[in-house]
């Protein structure tokens, strides 16, 4: 005798079982492929994330300081070496006067760091009689030489001749500096009188439109009761912006003061680029240092 038919008993038979087998293997065919879509994309999401993203922490931008830049840790990435790169390129590129570009912004040479000399020796001997010097490798980094230590800054200065450890700079009136620039392949500019003379700078007038042609190595006769060089930089209405190796990081001095405390004798030395007139150069461009 048959008995009724129905969905379950369908389900309940062979045949039910594999018509459901059916369908699931249909499901699976259809889902699996978007699945499998799915967290291939999530994967290259997380990849690019943790490959190219932005590093945690600061991430603004370089230093404005060239030379410090190489102090600071870059991010750690697998592009840290980019911050190195860009500053190198950064640091060579010229402005005007031959200056690189973010000169203004170095920071000083301290003549009184050990860092800054090759040996204990050298430190002891010269790191109270060589700021003519610390200001020598201050400005051949403005124009993109630079040093690899005081030590050679002394060299160039010539121990003995134009520099001492009891005296500092043996003429005030800073020819050894010009040679030293010389020396470099680069064009010193000195104050002359129209017969060739060296003569100081006379006025705060003359001070500045020397200093619109670039930085200068600038002799302070009584500065810490001895005498120091430093460089002048740039000027306000109020004084002048300096970098001082002396290890107190003066960054200013007032007009009082340069010619007060500090005691500006009116000595300077700069570098000429072609276009400075002849008489503020110690020897035209054209001929060779």
């Amino acid at each position: 005798m048959g008995g009724s038919f129905n969905s379950g008993d369908l389900l309940g038979g062979g045949i039910g079982r594999w018509a459901l087998a059916v369908c699931v293997v249909a499901m699976v065919a259809l889902l699996v492929p978007i699945g499998l879509a799915s967290v291939g994309f999530g994967a290259l999401l997380t990849m690019a994330g943790s490959g190219v993203g932005a590093p945690s922490g600061n991430a603004s931008g370089l230093s404005g300081h060239a030379p410090s830049a190489i102090g600071h840790s870059a991010p750690t990435t697998r592009l840290q070496a980019a911050p190195f790169a860009l500053a190198s390129i950064q640091s060579v590129v010229p402005t005007s006067h031959g200056l690189i570009a973010g000169w203004v912004d170095r920071s000083p040479l301290n003549q009184y760091a050990r860092t800054n000399y090759h040996s204990d020796a050298s430190w002891l001997a010269w790191r109270n009689a060589d700021c003519s010097a610390a200001a020598l490798g201050w400005l051949l980094g403005a124009y993109g030489q630079q040093l690899g230590s005081l030590d050679d800054a002394i060299a160039l200065v010539r121990p003995g001749t134009g520099i001492s450890t009891s005296l500092g700079l043996l003429d005030a009136r800073g020819p050894a500096l010009a040679r030293a620039l010389a020396a470099r392949g680069l064009h010193p500019r000195e104050p002359r009188t129209s017969d060739g003379q060296l003569r100081p700078l006379g006025s705060i007038a003359e001070l500045l439109a020397w200093l619109d042609m670039g930085p200068l190595l600038m002799d302070g006769a009584r500065w810490f009761g001895e005498g120091h060089w430093f460089v002048g930089i740039g000027y306000d209405a109020g004084g002048l912006s300096i970098r001082d190796s002396s290890g107190w990081d003066t960054r200013y001095l007032s007009w009082s003061r340069l010619y007060g405390e500090v005691g500006f004798s009116g000595w300077v030395v700069g570098v000429a680029d072609c276009s400075t007139t002849l008489a503020l150069r110690s020897r035209p461009c054209e001929e060779s240092p």
